[in-house]
């Protein structure tokens, strides 16, 4: 009688095929996380650019508008640290007013932009503008911090300002003698945002803008 040799996986091989099975299971799940990492990364890159775009074209608009107050300009930058990054507040008259209810009025505002430290990474740009009604208001107690956010996410906003012979200037005040009731005729708009992904290389994004206004000072 022949006897039948039953046939099976010895010990071994069925450790080979697990271990064969963890080194396909581990790569196909490496490739998944780096493939949604790419995913993530990609919107928050869209969303960060989104922002920024809607950021500038308000700050465009106001700046072209820019305009006197009565016989007199005002332009004013402020420079602030905030967790050793550079921002800078900008104020300066324009008739670009925005009112809550019925967008776009005429009329002449001052117009306002600073910074709102965050709790957790980057700061928020605030935009704030007071509708001159009367001659006798006091234009240093138009902020109230009631202003609505622009952007989010700041790692710093900074500015460059040039005079009608090109010039540059890392500061304006139409206050001072150097510039007195006077605008820039260009400015140029430095944001960064934060990268969570990579700390040390924020977005970057840069416009500048022409003042028609500067020509008829």
């Amino acid at each position: 009688m022949v006897a039948v040799r039953k046939s099976g996986f010895t010990l071994v091989e069925i450790l080979i095929a697990i271990s064969i099975l963890s080194i396909v299971m581990g790569t196909v799940y490496t490739a998944y996380i780096g493939t949604f990492k790419i995913v993530e990364n990609t919107r928050s890159g869209n969303d960060t650019y989104r922002m920024a775009r809607s950021t500038m074209t308000r700050m465009i608009a106001d700046l072209e508008s820019v305009c006197r107050y009565g016989d007199s300009f005002r332009f004013i930058s402020e420079e602030r640290e905030i967790k050793n990054e550079r921002f800078m507040n900008l104020s300066y008259f324009s008739s670009a007013h925005l009112d809550p209810d019925y967008g776009d009025v005429t009329g002449i505002a001052l117009i306002g932009y600073y910074i709102v430290e965050g709790e957790n990474e980057g700061s928020t740009l605030m935009r704030e503008d007071t509708l001159f009604k009367d001659s006798d208001v006091n234009e240093d107690d138009l902020f109230k911090g009631e202003g609505f956010i622009l952007c989010e996410g700041l790692r710093s906003i900074t500015y460059m300002f040039y005079d009608t012979k090109g010039e540059e200037y890392d500061s304006w005040n139409s206050g001072l003698e150097t510039h007195k009731n006077r605008v820039p005729a260009i400015i140029s708009i430095h944001l960064e945002f934060v990268n969570p992904d990579d700390i040390d290389n924020p977005y970057r994004f840069m416009t500048k803008v022409f003042l028609p206004m500067a020509e008829n000072q």
